[in-house]
Parts: structure tokens; sequence; C-alpha cells
């Protein structure tokens, strides 16, 4: 694995204009042995882990877990997300430099959009490292996430847990379990630095979105996008109304 490092900010460069290029001059940064996410060069066998192959990840589905996919029509995927019980994990995996990590440097871009939208932010040292907790306003209420990022060899790895999972590290481990089991497999293609590495459904699954964007458009409805469920995803509790009374 990648080995977090601290490093001084520097100055960014105009956007999309530097690629993790393989060509890179200089060394490669120090790799340390540790428990995941993997790169796909790292990555142990399969053994008892289930995961969805979605391209540039290998996405671990613990029993318990649900999974669902925003996709288009092609099966290109824009959200990642792991539920269990009252917490969820959002991933999205970037391109990164080969020789630096980025988190410390997004993570004080995140905390500055959180204030910035009248929200707080509190670092803190958490089971991944230097994370960060926010709490923003909502209609209902202080809403709580808490960002967590992991460096990889030319990958970085934004997870954040909402729900309970946000503020209480012993909730949900099996969204630990996945986070921890992650396979990326980076390629060996030039990209931005920070654009999301590409990401889509299994055949069977990008012909069942497919199917359901062609199903609601024919019905007179729109929208180019549908969400994918699996893994254990709890189904709706649907409140039955109660039976009318027999009039007297």
């Amino acid at each position: 694995m990648f080995k977090r490092r601290r490093s001084s900010k520097k100055q960014r460069p105009t956007e999309g204009a530097v690629l993790d290029s393989l060509a890179e001059s200089g060394s490669t940064a120090p790799r340390v042995h540790t428990d995941g996410p993997y790169d796909a060069a790292d990555a142990p066998e399969e053994g008892d882990v289930r995961r969805i192959d979605l391209g540039a990840i290998k996405l671990p589905v613990p029993k318990g877990v649900g999974f669902q996919a925003q996709t288009d029509a092609k099966g290109n995927i824009s959200q990642v997300l792991l539920t269990t019980g009252s917490s969820a994990l959002q991933l999205l995996v970037r391109a990164a430099p080969r020789s630096e990590g980025i988190w410390e440097e997004f993570r004080g871009e995140l905390a500055d959009q959180v204030t910035g939208q009248g929200g707080q932010v509190e670092e803190v040292e958490g089971r991944w490292g230097t994370e960060l907790i926010a709490k923003v306003a909502g209609k209902k209420g202080a809403n709580s996430v808490r960002f967590c990022g992991v460096d990889g060899p030319r990958w970085f790895v934004q997870a954040t847990f909402q729900g309970q999972r946000a503020l209480d590290e012993s909730a949900a481990p099996e969204l630990d379990d996945a986070l921890r089991n992650l396979v990326i497999d980076r390629g060996s293609t030039a990209m931005p630095v920070r654009e999301p590495l590409p990401l889509k459904l299994p055949p069977k699954m990008a012909e069942e979105a497919a199917a359901r964007i062609a199903q609601r458009k024919a019905e007179g409805g729109d929208g180019n996008r549908a969400i994918i469920a699996a893994g254990d995803t709890p189904k709706p509790q649907v409140r039955r109304k109660p039976s009318p009374r027999p009039k007297r």
C-alpha cells in the first residue's frame, strides 16, 4: 500500500493540466503493507470475500450490506453507495500523482467548502488516519458526515461515512470491512490528477439499468439515470392503512 505521508502544500496547477503520467520523473513513494484497500497488484486471493467488478474497482459487498449505483443507460456509474442499518458509505476513487498523496490538501479544501456553507468541521484521528467530521445544517436539523481518505499508488479513495457511522466508529463494522477489502485497478492510462476513475456496471446490471430507463421514457417520464441495487439491501417497509371500520 502507498505510504501515507504529509507534505507541504503547493500551489495547485490549472485544473486538468497535470497528468499522473507513467513517465513522471523521480522515484515512487515508498509503499508499506497494510490491511487494505488494495492495489490490484497486491490484492489477496478472493477467499470468502464477494466482490462486484465495477471496472476500476472490485467492490466488496459483505453480508448484511446493500449496494446501490446511480448509472446511465450504458452502465456508466456516477455514484456508489453501500448501506447497512442506519449507516451508509459513499465511495469515489480518483487518479493521483505517482510520487505523493493528495489527502492532506484535499481534506483542507473539503473543510473550506463546509465552513463556507455555514457548517462546522472537526479534524480527528480515526480508524483511517486523519479524518474530517463535518456538520451541516439541513431541513431536519444538523447532518453529520465523516470524510476519510486513503492514498494509494496513483489512486486516491475518498470514503464518506453517513448516518450513525459518521459519529460512531463502532457502528456498521461491515462498511469498514468493505472499505478495507476494496481492490483498485488503476490501469496504465495517464489521467488528470483528481479525475474520478471510470466505473461501469457488469453487463447484466447494465442491461437492467437500460431497461428501466427505456421503460420510464416509454411511460412518458424523463431522466437518463437509474438506481441499481444488489446485495442485502433491506426492503422498505410499507405501512398498510388500517381497514375501515364497518358502519353501524
